[in-house]
């Protein structure tokens, strides 16, 4: 069994070979992995919106499908999902921790998609491995200052997951030419929707491409 590493400079690298909507596509995923996240943190302290992300992702979705945002639009919609990202500790730590990653991750896949930067997709991973990252940390107790904590915590099945989403998503939209415009469908799968709250955070999210004309982002 393959052991996977995240490596944000590579994965960097990797996200800058493709076109920009695919970028975003790829970014929009991790946000979307996260947001079961956010509903539980509303459903615990009544603090946030998660009718609100959902809606804001779901445009965002709907912008990749070829239905664009208006400049403006699309930095409304960035300064929204600012101020979705939590604030205080009224909630469990790493539940807190988790929604923020959430709000954050949409951000960056928003602020993806209006400069096209690759690193911004980056970040958006990066909440998302961060986010299974203390989840496993706080779940099995892991006293992250005893040798062998890290390796430990990315060899749980939880945080192999995560990042074997991330390849499989990368993967897919490198299947598309460097040209091609995000065409991207989504699909949830229940049945990996079970066991812990982080686990249900997990959704799998599905990208379908579809050769179009390159378009660049507004």
């Amino acid at each position: 069994m393959t052991i996977l590493n995240y490596n944000e400079e590579q994965l960097a690298r990797e996200l800058a070979r493709l076109a920009a909507p695919l970028r975003a596509a790829f970014a929009a995923a991790c946000a979307e992995r996260l947001k079961p996240a956010y509903d539980e943190f509303s459903k615990q302290t009544a603090r946030v919106n998660p009718v609100q992300l959902s809606s804001i992702l779901g445009r965002l979705w709907e912008d990749l499908d070829g239905n664009e945002m208006s400049s403006p639009q699309l930095q409304e919609s960035i300064e929204s999902a600012m101020e979705l990202i939590p604030q205080g500790d009224d909630g469990p730590w790493v539940l807190t921790q988790a929604a923020e990653d959430a709000a954050a991750a949409l951000a960056y896949a928003l602020r993806c998609r209006q400069t096209g930067e690759a690193q911004e997709a980056a970040w958006a991973a990066r909440r998302a491995y961060e986010a299974v990252d203390h989840f496993v940390i706080d779940r099995e107790k892991i006293d992250v200052n005893e040798a062998g904590s890290e390796r430990a915590v990315l060899l749980h099945p939880i945080v192999q997951v995560e990042l074997s989403r991330q390849r499989r998503d990368l993967d897919a939209v490198s299947l598309s030419r460097l040209g091609a415009r995000a065409h991207c469908a989504l699909t949830r799968t229940d049945k990996e929707a079970r066991g812990d709250c982080h686990e249900r955070h997990l959704a799998h999210v599905h990208l379908r491409q579809q050769r179009q004309p390159d378009q660049a982002p507004r």
